[in-house]
């Protein structure tokens, strides 16, 4: 039990990014689903609004629930809403264009494009968003000693 808290410990920011990375999926997909087959909008026009959306909500969780940056100043907000949405935006330009290729030129589903498409999208947003919300090194380390220190505790109480 003691293996298993110390992994969840340790990867905690993956662990949690990805419980929310998949309901920002499952947003993005429904979205695009509500827009592209409920309302009938073009697959490019529905794919942007459930871009938009889903992004919405991964700003949210991901700077609260995942990454636990702390909310500052409107300033430093505002900062990290850009950052979020700048480097989501290399998500964005990926995103539409895996849609291109998987519609247009290999003739996929819709539905169907979409879900591989999140899977591709979701490690790239992985990767991107760590350095948004990125602690400093200084909280990395102090993070690290605590978990040292714990796992010191830990092995000191099976020895007792």
């Amino acid at each position: 039990m003691a293996f298993i808290k110390r992994l969840v410990f340790k990867y905690r920011d993956f662990l949690t990014y990805t419980i929310f990375g998949f309901l920002a999926s499952l947003v993005n997909i429904f979205t695009y689903w509500v827009f592209r087959h409920t309302i009938i909008w073009p697959y490019l026009l529905a794919n942007t609004m459930a871009w938009f959306v889903a992004n919405l909500f991964g700003f949210f969780t991901n700077k609260s629930l995942v990454f636990q940056s702390k909310y500052t100043t409107f300033g430093a907000v505002c900062r990290e809403v850009l950052s979020f949405f700048f480097f989501r935006g290399v998500s964005f330009f990926l995103d539409n264009g895996l849609m291109i290729v998987a519609i247009s030129f290999l003739g996929w589903q819709s539905m169907t494009a979409k879900i591989i498409d999140q899977l591709i999208v979701g490690i790239v947003n992985y990767i991107t968003t760590r350095y948004t919300f990125k602690k400093t090194e200084q909280q990395m380390a102090l993070r690290g000693r605590i978990l040292r220190r714990y796992n010191a505790i830990l092995k000191r109480g099976h020895n007792d």
